[in-house]
């Protein structure tokens, strides 16, 4: 009995003793797979605990206009604080000091009253607070103009008052300029990507690579270090002319005042290159107010007789009218097919022939529709087809999400669509982009070659080129040279002529050419309504042209049916002649017979070289006292009332000051008055507006 109870405990043990040791070899096994098999991948893990990586976000690029301006950038802003609990605080200057600090911090960052900021700091000086903001955000520059008001000048040990750079950034997308061509610039969403316009379409370039941080622990602590730096953004620079878009707004905005409409679209290009110059969408809130809400300038919209020369040149391209050809005007009233129970054609003002210059000229519908049907009865869907030939329908990758292409559908051999053919030869039926309409006017102003419409010109690294963006042709030859120089004529007698429908756009100093258009807006339900919707559109100066342009109305709040060329033409006119009065036309300019001396139009202050060089090919002579050389600067205070940010910023600069901007578009006050006595380093304030 008792052997048999030895050798059941020495079983157990040695049960025991077994597992003991396969456990243990299980433990070296383990120990020795994770430390020498599988070293590396263990090493990472633990190294994964014990550091943290973060993503950094890149400094965004800059949109920039044609001239280097900048049109959309990155601001950082900071939080201005007081520790009023630092050791060596003076408690006795700060009292005396408070009330006229107080009246600055009111005066230069109006969001609070004098007495607000008083009493607020006088509440956190007697509760020692450690961490008052004074001003919420600052810019670098307000920092340094802080830094120079009663008590605040006193170092941080003195006055508590500091900036933490790293703990209270707060990173802004401006724009400068506010609205100009904000639709077309657009905007960022909360992760600080495009959401529309050129931040959306150049996203990936404009945003930059993200780096990398790396907190990690080590032996005597936590540690930061980057280790990828993030790289910055692309900047972008546009097509836009800040000159020529401020005149398109403000052009636009006159007429608004007088017509209220829904919306207004006004577009500028180049002739030559296709650059668009200036864009303007402007879209009624609900309050009255109008902001670039919609760029109804990439939308498509039924777009009635201003269309009609996209007719036109077809036919006179295929040979199928001449200028001159009388065409059957049906004494007003067309009925086609003869005999059939559908709404006829009219024209407002009837007659029993015109020629194909008067058809376009009084905007006939009835001529057009005769036209085309002479060359495409039988076979509608040539027309369709001469227009996808013509590029009309290509699309042109403005770098604006959401332009939409022409739509223009197919059509056969039947009844129907011959009918339909005729309502589109005139602008019905179809929709079209007013910037394809434009390019069609382009095309007609350069002798038939279809170019590109581009808004981007250039993409900037570090202030170089890094792709440059030339011109493109849709066509190089959309028509021939000759048909273009008809068309020309036809839209010079459009304006020109007494008789021309849009003869209300005329000018005494620019020679414009162009058409009007309008057409009965569609409602929710598919049907007409009985507001309207107005176009003119056009280029100038004639005899060379320079630029065209485009001008739409949306629903004014006009009884009865609106002038498209008084409204819309006077528009594209106002446009015309500003430009021409800032020299910016090639034509002379005109000049009293009798003026033994010749002045200059009202020039802007800024930088004399540009305009001495326009006054020079001009040969006009003008006072430019106001004006500076950009390069040079006396020992006192210039006056920069009226030029833009650059120039203002460049000039004191040069002088030795520190500038601090406030608000955008041009200079309107200064801190420091004209003639004063000036000490480098002194922060000047300049309110743009």
């Amino acid at each position: 009995m008792e052997t048999r109870n030895k050798r059941h405990i020495l079983l157990r043990y040695a049960l025991v003793i077994v597992g003991v040791l396969l456990f243990s070899i299980a433990i070296v096994k383990k120990a020795a797979d994770t430390c020498i098999i599988h070293a590396d991948k263990w090493n990472e893990k633990a190294a994964q605990m014990l550091s943290v990586t973060h993503e950094v976000m890149p400094e965004r690029g800059d949109i920039l206009a044609q001239n280097g301006e900048v049109m959309a950038t990155n601001m950082t802003y900071y939080r201005a604080l007081i520790d009023f609990g630092v050791p060596k605080f003076k408690a006795r200057e700060f009292n005396d000091s408070v009330k006229i600090l107080s009246q600055m911090l009111a005066k230069y960052f109006p969001n609070k009253t004098a007495a607000a900021y008083e009493k607020g700091m006088r509440s956190a000086f007697l509760r020692k607070k450690r961490y008052y903001v004074l001003v919420r955000e600052v810019t670098g520059h307000d920092y340094e103009l802080l830094k120079t008001f009663p008590f605040l000048r006193y170092s941080t040990p003195y006055s508590g008052f500091y900036i933490d750079p790293n703990r209270e950034k707060i990173i802004k997308r401006e724009k400068p300029y506010g609205t100009m061509a904000s639709r077309a610039i657009g905007g960022l969403d909360e992760t600080f990507h495009g959401n529309s316009g050129l931040e959306k379409a150049l996203d990936s370039l404009l945003y930059g690579i993200p780096g990398r941080t790396i907190k990690k622990q080590i032996p005597s602590g936590i540690v930061d270090w980057v280790s990828d730096p993030p790289q910055r953004g692309l900047d972008v620079k546009t097509t836009i002319d800040i000159d020529i878009q401020d005149i398109t707004e403000q052009a636009l905005l006159q007429t608004i005042e007088e017509t209220q409409p829904e919306f207004a679209v006004a577009i500028v290009m180049e002739v030559a290159t296709g650059e668009i110059k200036a864009m303007s969408n402007l879209s009624r809130l609900p309050g009255g107010e109008y902001l670039e809400t919609v760029n109804n300038a990439v939308q498509g919209y039924e777009p009635g007789s201003v269309v009609k020369p996209l007719s036109m040149m077809i036919a006179l391209d295929d040979g199928v009218v001449r200028p001159n050809d009388v065409i059957n005007g049906h004494n007003g009233v067309f009925r086609y097919p003869a005999g059939a129970r559908v709404r006829p054609i009219t024209d407002t003002h009837g007659r029993a022939s015109m020629t194909a210059i008067e058809a376009m000229k009084y905007s006939s519908n009835i001529g057009l529709s005769e036209i085309i049907l002479r060359g495409y009865e039988r076979d509608p869907d040539r027309f369709v087809q001469r227009i996808y030939e013509v590029g009309f329908m290509e699309p042109f990758d403005l770098g604006i999400p959401g332009t939409a292409r022409p739509t223009i559908r197919h059509l056969k051999a039947t009844v129907q669509d011959r009918i339909n053919l005729t309502r589109m030869s005139y602008g019905y039926t179809t929709k079209i982009p007013p910037i394809y309409t434009l390019a069609l006017y382009n095309t007609i102003a350069n002798d038939g070659k279809f170019v590109k419409p581009r808004l981007v010109k250039e993409l900037l690294r570090n202030g170089k080129p890094e792709k440059v963006f030339d011109i493109s042709y849709i066509r190089e030859h959309a028509c021939k040279p000759e048909t273009a120089r008809a068309l020309r004529q036809m839209l010079y007698a459009v304006v020109n002529d007494d008789d021309g429908t849009g003869r209300l756009a005329r000018s005494k100093k620019v020679t414009i050419a162009g058409k009007t258009g309008t057409v009965r807006n569609i409602g929710a339900d598919g049907k007409y309504e009985s507001r309207y919707r107005i176009t003119f559109c056009g280029f100038f100066p004639y005899e060379k042209p320079q630029y065209s342009c485009i001008v739409l109305l949306g629903k004014p709040d006009l009884p009865g049916m609106p002038s498209a060329g008084r409204y819309c033409g006077g528009v594209l006119k106002k446009i015309a002649e500003t430009l021409y009065s800032m020299g910016r036309l090639d034509v002379p300019m005109a000049m009293p017979s009798d003026s033994t001396q010749t002045f200059a139009p009202s020039i802007m202050k800024g930088d004399i070289t540009e305009t001495r060089q326009v006054l020079q090919r001009l040969g006009v002579r003008g006072d430019v006292s106001d004006c500076y050389n950009i390069e040079t600067y006396c020992d006192s205070m210039p006056d920069v009332s009226g030029m833009g940010a650059r120039d203002a910023l460049y000039l004191l600069e040069q002088a030795g000051l520190n500038v601090s901007i406030q608000g955008r578009g041009r200079v309107y006050e200064q801190s420091i008055p004209r003639g004063a006595a000036l000490q480098p380093g002194t922060t000047v304030i300049l309110k743009l507006k």
